[in-house]
């Protein structure tokens, strides 16, 4: 019979959101003694000025990073996981608001991972899910006292440890935006991304709607650094089809460029034709645009 308080894998996560808890609270309170932490989402979503968002920044980050050492040092068991499962549980409900409420700006968290665009929110789905799992992670500890991994045989510590520091690595990965050196492209699916991106762009949901919309298929050409999309208008025919032709591109910050225009005639070249996936973002903006 498995003693779930000693089961290897389950005190390695825990574990593992103890340490990630120890980052994002080390880096908070690096934020404010620099006073370089302004301007988040979150802060947007408390309305609190840059003074007081700093005092509550230094605070926040003193209380992870206590949360966290407790976690990691197996210190008072059920008490601090069922401290580290609140702080989840309070994780959870500032980024579900700044999702739902499309606040823009960085979430703050581990890394200060910046939106592709100005008016885009960083808060991601994955930052949610992640604060999901140390919520979980912290009942699940609470409710059956699991051990830290120094307190467990030695068989289980090593193999506890190995989770505990994967854990908090693929947590933490969440903030990462894998992308190439030159180009600044996504390395995972970068013309799909780059697509979702353009099209939940300001400047493109501008253009479609002044041309009432634009069609479900999409032309596509890379240039260099430069991905050119075709999005065909709706509302013309065959013999005077209009696109609205974007050139994306981004800084070496990562932050995303769009020259947006009207061409005639499509492009000749090199050219793929790319469906739009139904129940996109793009899908959705361009059927709202041809309804207005």
């Amino acid at each position: 019979m498995i003693d779930p308080r000693a089961w290897p894998p389950l005190c390695g996560a825990v574990a593992g959101c103890g340490a990630l808890l120890v980052l994002s609270g080390a880096a908070k309170l690096v934020r404010a003694a620099r006073g370089t932490g302004g301007g988040t989402a979150v802060q947007q979503a408390l309305r609190l000025g840059d003074v007081p968002w700093r005092n509550f920044q230094a605070v926040a980050g003193a209380a992870e990073l206590a949360i966290g050492l407790l976690v990691c040092a197996g210190a008072g068991h059920a008490g601090t996981d069922a401290l580290m499962a609140g702080q989840g549980v309070l994780f959870v409900a500032l980024l579900g608001y700044v999702r739902h409420r499309h606040i823009p700006g960085d979430c703050g968290c581990v890394a200060r991972r910046h939106p592709s665009s100005p008016g885009e929110s960083a808060a991601t789905r994955w930052t949610v899910a992640r604060a999901v799992f140390i919520a979980l992670a912290g009942a699940a500890g609470a409710a059956v006292g699991v051990h830290s991994p120094s307190a467990l045989p030695r068989s289980g510590e090593a193999f506890a440890w190995v989770v505990a520091l994967t854990t908090s690595a693929l947590l933490a990965a969440v903030d990462l935006e894998p992308r190439t050196p030159r180009c600044r492209r996504a390395l995972l699916f970068p013309v799909r991304t780059m697509l979702a991106e353009v099209t939940g762009h300001s400047s493109y949901q501008a253009m479609a709607a002044s041309l009432g919309g634009t069609g479900e298929r999409v032309l596509f050409r890379r240039a260099g650094c430069v991905d050119e999309f075709w999005f065909p208008a709706h509302g013309s025919g065959p013999d005077d089809q209009r696109y609205l032709e974007i050139k994306a591109s981004r800084a070496a910050s990562g932050a995303l460029a769009l020259r947006a225009a009207v061409a005639e005639r499509p492009p000749l070249g090199n050219v793929r034709t790319l469906p739009a996936r139904p129940g996109s973002r793009g899908i959705r903006g361009n059927r709202a645009a041809a309804k207005a």
